[in-house]
């Protein structure tokens, strides 16, 4: 079974999923480094160069992601179901100047639909309003689709375009740049 065992750290709580602390355990005992190597997972993603592996993944909480002050990624729970269906995070967390970039990505093929995505965000970007006091939230990517899904359903603004900027899939692809401003408190 999936996930089988696994003890989940709920660290926001939500209605359909809670955003949970990753551990050394969901790298052995889910499905999160092969959702990297599956390459209509990470079609619109910088990811799919290189072969993912439990090592590789193990590597990547243990230097990147633990203790790291700039970066918060959590994992996203399935509640009802006790299923760790994606990532979620806040990464070049600038306090400075108020600001960091969102991404993540719903992993589990049977989980992709928008419900769960957009709880996901909401809880992130309270808690980066709310207790990180982050004031600019922004992020980009090689679909435009997902740009339009952060417009209009998150209400952040497309702020520019970067041409041919990433090479994916046999060409050079653009990258649809989106932002918001916030001001708390966020719900």
């Amino acid at each position: 079974m999936l996930n089988e065992n696994i003890q989940f750290d709920v660290f926001i709580k939500g209605t359909e999923v809670d955003l949970i602390g990753l551990t050394d355990e969901m790298v052995s005992k889910s499905n999160w480094y092969k959702w990297f190597n599956d390459e209509e997972t990470t079609q619109n993603m910088q990811k799919h160069y290189y072969p993912n592996s439990e090592s590789l993944q193990l590597q990547y909480l243990n230097n990147d992601i633990q203790g790291n002050p700039k970066r918060l990624q959590l994992g996203i729970l399935h509640k009802v179901d006790q299923v760790f269906i994606g990532v979620i995070s806040l990464a070049n967390i600038d306090y400075l100047n108020r600001s960091c970039e969102v991404s993540g990505l719903i992993g589990e093929k049977k989980y992709k639909g928008i419900t769960f995505w957009v709880e996901a965000n909401r809880l992130l970007m309270a808690h980066a309003v709310n207790t990180l006091n982050m004031h600019r939230i922004y992020g980009g990517s090689i679909s435009k689709e997902v740009a339009v899904f952060y417009e209009r359903i998150l209400g952040f603004k497309l702020e520019g375009v970067l041409e041919k900027h990433i090479f994916r899939n046999g060409s050079f692809r653009d990258v649809y740049l989106f932002g918001r401003i916030f001001e708390p408190p966020y719900t």
